[in-house]
């Protein structure tokens, strides 16, 4: 094997365009200055399905393969990623800023993740907006608390910033950025998102790996390349 090929085979993450869990494992990837190819996988194709049963015989989505080790699930990859990207590591390191980091992460995937997809994609539930409503509030007093330090949701740059992005992103993608804007401090907050530069001091906002409309709609998975 020629050594081009050998390192073009190097992390590749198979995941659904649009899926909120894909997108968190490329800006997690992006934040720790790490090159990923992207390859969206079709959950209705038997083909696309099988070709991921090597790494996840679980069939659980997303899966990263890097060279011959594959990992699966959100969290892991998560984890993994943390630890083998370059940078500040994306868990606080203070017990305090911890805490609220898993809870806020909790509460974007299980509490605010349903009720942004009950909004999105042409649907219209009124119940659901007013609940995101409610709960992007309390992420306003979140981002306001006086006792944290930083800009973001537990104080310093953390998973539970890089949890709560693909939904504020898909909110307003599907024409709810006003509820962004009411907020102050969520508003503050997802500004710096949209321009703040790598964890890993790379030249990369990692905020531009997450999809547009045409692209969910194309099944199309943007990549990361930082060393381009």
């Amino acid at each position: 094997m020629a050594i081009g090929d050998h390192l073009a085979d190097v992390k590749v993450l198979y995941g659904v365009a649009g899926c909120a869990d894909t997108s968190k494992c490329l800006f997690a990837a992006a934040e720790k200055g790490i090159d990923i190819e992207g390859k969206h996988i079709d959950v209705d194709s038997p083909s696309d399905m099988a070709q991921i049963q090597a790494g996840s015989p679980f069939g659980i989505l997303p899966v990263l393969k890097d060279v011959d080790f594959y990992v699966y699930g959100i969290e892991a990859i998560l984890s993994y990623l943390d630890d083998k990207g370059f940078g500040k590591s994306l868990v606080p390191r203070n017990s305090v800023a911890t805490a609220k980091q898993y809870q806020w992460s909790y509460v974007a995937r299980n509490v605010f993740a349903p009720e942004v997809k009950k909004i999105s994609d042409g649907n219209t539930d009124s119940a659901a907006l007013e609940k995101v409503k409610s709960i992007l509030s309390e992420l306003d007093v979140q981002l306001k608390t006086k006792t944290q330090r930083g800009d973001y949701i537990a104080g310093e740059f953390s998973l539970a910033d890089i949890h709560w992005a693909p939904y504020i992103h898909a909110c307003c993608l599907y024409g709810h950025e006003a509820l962004i804007d009411a907020l102050p401090a969520v508003k503050t907050w997802w500004s710096h998102m949209k321009v703040r530069k790598s964890t890993s001091k790379e030249n990369y906002v990692a905020y531009t790996v997450l999809p547009s409309l045409d692209e969910i709609r194309n099944k199309t998975l943007r990549s990361v390349s930082i060393n381009a």
